[in-house]
């Protein structure tokens, strides 16, 4: 196993924080399609590590983001259901961008995990409302196989333009280095 730069695990700490600053403190509420649910792009800055630097990189800013967000917020649900969006969302989209670093694979491969993420997280919602309401919300079945999984793709879609929009003038000016891991792709 290589051991991690030290230059990684900094930028890592860097986009974690401002993940986590965008899912705490920068939540946009939809109230007229999803009532219940709120919109943040903390996904973003861990997509465009997991495409500079690595799948594991973009998948630890996600991780330690959400770490942050359950110790200020105590929100159990929230914070396992958005843990699992972002893995899904930028584990797959990273992953399949690091064997073939092109702008197609980028965008299909954010809009693939848009869907699998919407797909994965009915069972998994179902299952986290039932545990933890007891089975007892009102329109639950609404909230977990329309609104959720409506959303999820909203958001998803959403975050992948943002990521390509900034992408290419964030990894310029705060991921390239010389040489190495960490120089950002031409492509995206």
């Amino acid at each position: 196993m290589k051991p991690i730069k030290i230059d990684v695990l900094v930028k890592i700490s860097i986009f974690s924080a401002i993940s986590f600053v965008l899912m705490r403190f920068f939540e946009i509420p939809i109230p007229f399609l999803w009532p219940e649910l709120k919109y943040d792009m903390s996904e973003v800055p861990a997509a465009i590590i997991g495409f500079s630097i690595s799948p594991a990189a973009g998948v630890s800013v996600i991780l330690i983001k959400n770490a942050l967000h359950l110790i200020t917020s105590f929100n159990l649900i929230g914070i396992i259901a958005n843990t699992l969006v972002g893995v899904i969302f930028v584990g797959i989209s990273a992953s399949l961008y690091a064997r073939d670093k092109k702008l197609k694979t980028a965008v299909s491969g954010m809009l693939f995990a848009t869907v699998v993420m919407a797909l994965v997280m009915m069972p998994v919602n179902f299952f986290l409302v039932r545990l933890f309401t007891g089975g007892q919300m009102p329109n639950m079945e609404r909230l977990v196989f329309y609104s959720i999984p409506t959303f999820n793709l909203f958001k998803g879609a959403l975050n992948a333009v943002i990521t390509c929009i900034l992408y290419k003038r964030v990894s310029k000016a705060f991921l390239k280095q010389g040489s190495g891991p960490t120089q950002p792709p031409e492509n995206l």
